[in-house]
Formats: C-alpha cells, sequence, structure tokens
C-alpha cells in the first residue's frame, strides 16, 4: 500500500464500491494493521490502569468506613491481571515497531 494516507484511503476508495470495512480505514489511516493493534492494546491497557486506580480508592474508602468486602479484592486482582496482559501487549508491539528485539518474558519464582 502507499505511504501516504490520502493515497491509501483512495486506493480502498476505488477497490471498494460502498462503505470501507473499519479495519481497513483504520490501517490507512494509522500506516499498518501493526499500529492499529498497538493503538488498541495501549487504550484497554489505559482501561485497565483506571479500573485498577477507582478500585483501589474504593477499597480504602470502604476499609475506613468499615463496609469492606473481600470480593474487592477479587475485582483488583482481575484488573490488575488485564492491566498486565494489555501493557505487555502494548510494550511487545511497540518494540517491534521500533524494530527492537524482543524480550523475553519474566520468570515467576
Amino acid at each position: 500500500m502507499p505511504r501516504d494516507t490520502l493515497a491509501r484511503i483512495a486506493e480502498l476508495e476505488r477497490r471498494y464500491d460502498g462503505p470501507i470495512p473499519e479495519t481497513l480505514r483504520l490501517a490507512a489511516h494509522l500506516g499498518s494493521a501493526d499500529a492499529v493493534a498497538q493503538l488498541f492494546a495501549a487504550g484497554e491497557a489505559a482501561f485497565y490502569r483506571s479500573l485498577v486506580a477507582r478500585q483501589i480508592a474504593i477499597i480504602r474508602r470502604r476499609k475506613a468506613d468499615g463496609s469492606f468486602y473481600p470480593a474487592l479484592l477479587d475485582d483488583l486482582r482481575l484488573y490488575r491481571e488485564g492491566w498486565r496482559q494489555w501493557h505487555r501487549s502494548d510494550c511487545r508491539l511497540r518494540q517491534a515497531a521500533a524494530g527492537l528485539p524482543a524480550v523475553p518474558p519474566r520468570l515467576r519464582s
């Protein structure tokens, strides 16, 4: 595909008679499908990061007013795991885009 955004979109318009599929349109705007995947991963990581921060604030308030219950910690674990997965994906895609070698995952003891 051409490097220029307008040229990529024009090429898609020539190929499709009707609406251009959203995934192809996004790839044309961002330059590649990898860029779309990286943007999505960054957005998901930010979403889960905000869930973690809000859940911690809720836990602190609940502990202070005596209405804490253990399921709040289960939710926090779920949000942290979601953040870790999307953050790893985002980092891996950024490294690939920069041409850096993939870093092996840390070993857990």
